[in-house]
């Protein structure tokens, strides 16, 4: 039996993300699937961006808006984002231009990028992901139920929500998100003409 690993905090307690912003616990579901396949990025709760959006949920936005799309902008952006400049006609009603805009939006799916359905469904079911991600990071240090809770003693409340999850099967779905997740990176690849995920996704 493999020797008992202490795992960092920041690997496995997203307990952080339970009252998060919905735009922000789905980009850590595909941050933290991403490092799962090997993206080598340190955990989502360290970034920069992760601390400053917990702490003012109005700091995080994302940055395509508009209608008629005129080209990719400079602009730095930030993981999983994209700079695209828009000309925007502003004496359409408001309603057109949200349909020209979802239309623009259908013409991305074969991208992708564009994530038709939140990354595995509603807000609920990406916090249970993260928690079986939890759940095959301890299991990685060696560490049970039991064990874990023996050595995060702190951490009763957030491993109380683990033991609701069957810890037998959770690698097993771990996996297959892992591998859906992977498909759409080659997708990306495909679109951006690479063969670097890393570099598409994350920018660098």
């Amino acid at each position: 039996m493999s020797k008992n690993t202490k795992v960092a905090n920041e690997d496995w307690d997203f307990s952080v993300l339970d009252k998060a912003p919905r735009s922000l616990i789905h980009r850590a579901l595909l941050w933290e699937l991403d490092r799962e396949i090997g993206s080598g990025k340190e955990p989502f709760l360290k970034t920069t961006e992760c601390r400053k959006a917990l702490a003012d949920p109005n700091s995080f936005r994302g940055t395509a808006t508009g209608v008629t799309e005129l080209g990719r902008g400079n602009a730095k952006t930030r993981p999983f984002e994209e700079a695209i400049n828009f000309g925007i006609d502003w004496s359409q009603p408001r309603d057109e231009l949200v349909r020209q805009f979802g239309l623009w939006l259908d013409t991305q799916e074969s991208t992708g990028r564009l994530q038709v359905k939140p990354a595995l469904g509603k807000p609920r079911d990406a916090l249970t992901m993260l928690r079986k991600i939890s759940i095959v990071r301890l299991k990685n240090g060696g560490l049970s139920q039991r064990v874990a809770a023996d050595t995060y003693p702190d951490k009763k409340t957030y491993l109380k929500s683990l033991n609701k999850i069957n810890w037998t099967t959770a690698s097993r779905e771990v996996d297959k998100a892992c591998k859906k997740r992977q498909n759409k990176l080659k997708t990306i690849e495909r679109t951006m003409g690479s063969k670097d995920w890393k570099k598409d996704v994350y920018g660098g």
